[in-house]
């Protein structure tokens, strides 16, 4: 009788610790797929068509075209970025129902335009006025004054209403590309902590190389791109000790090029 009760005991731990196991196969296979289909979504978002409408250019002129900067500014319609994001992202999941499709846009918090001279955020619900109707400007302080950065080592002096470059307020290059770097992370992981109607408790940091040339394993900005965080819909654990879900969050980004 007593080998009898050890030999249940034996199965429903074994069984235990298979559907827990299962639950965290699912998770990562999740993961993997909303990687494959995020990738292809962003790739997708950053080369829908040739961007050579300079209609879309934010303050056109003076400051842009310089030299070899201007190649980093690349004129980019968000909307139709994202909906070429959604049409391959979808695809890739082989999702067309549209309950469905609606369903896991609520866990896709955050879809981002890095551009040449600002950054774009839209949220949940494809609102781009969360964050700021014209993205943000890469204003920074920097030896007690604000500057307004950009992607190359043009940097606008709005007191004296000047285009610089970075060298002439004793930057140098590398120096430049991780200010910028460094303002950007924190407001994409400003916005991800502070959105509203957060169903998940998890946390985000993105992290970009602040030196790409000596940094093996990050990559660096190093021009106009598409980025976005999926959550995914939450997984069941499968764990009969206690009900939890998991969320098998993924990130893809591309370069929008000409």
């Amino acid at each position: 009788m007593k080998a009898f009760f050890l030999s249940l005991i034996f199965i429903f731990c074994t069984w235990s610790l298979f559907f827990i196991g299962k639950g965290i196969d699912n998770i990562d296979i999740m993961a993997e797929r909303y990687k494959r289909a995020l990738d292809a979504g962003a790739n997708a978002a950053s080369r829908y068509r040739a961007y050579n409408n300079r209609d879309m250019l934010f303050d056109q002129g003076i400051g842009y075209g310089i030299g070899a900067e201007d190649r980093n500014n690349v004129p980019v319609d968000r909307d139709e970025a994202v909906k070429w994001f959604y049409r391959l992202f979808f695809r890739n999941l082989s999702i067309s129902d549209s309950e469905e499709r609606d369903e896991l846009k609520k866990y896709i918090p955050m879809k981002a335009l890095i551009l040449y001279d600002r950054l774009m955020i839209a949220d949940a619900h494809d609102n781009w006025d969360s964050y700021g109707p014209d993205g943000q400007a890469y204003t920074i302080q920097y030896s007690g004054r604000d500057y307004r950065f950009t992607l190359s080592d043009q940097v606008y002096d709005p007191h004296n209403g000047q285009w610089l470059m970075a060298e002439d307020i004793g930057l140098t290059p590398e120096d430049r590309k991780a200010l910028v770097t460094q303002y950007i992370i924190s407001e994409l992981n400003g916005f991800l902590k502070n959105r509203p109607d957060k169903e998940s408790s998890s946390y985000y940091e993105i992290v970009f190389s602040l030196d790409d040339i000596a940094d093996e394993k990050l990559s660096g900005i190093n021009g106009v791109n598409f980025f976005v965080l999926c959550e995914g819909v939450p997984l069941s654990s499968l764990n009969p000790y206690k009900r939890e879900e998991f969320f098998a969050y993924g990130i893809g980004g591309s370069e929008i090029t000409r």
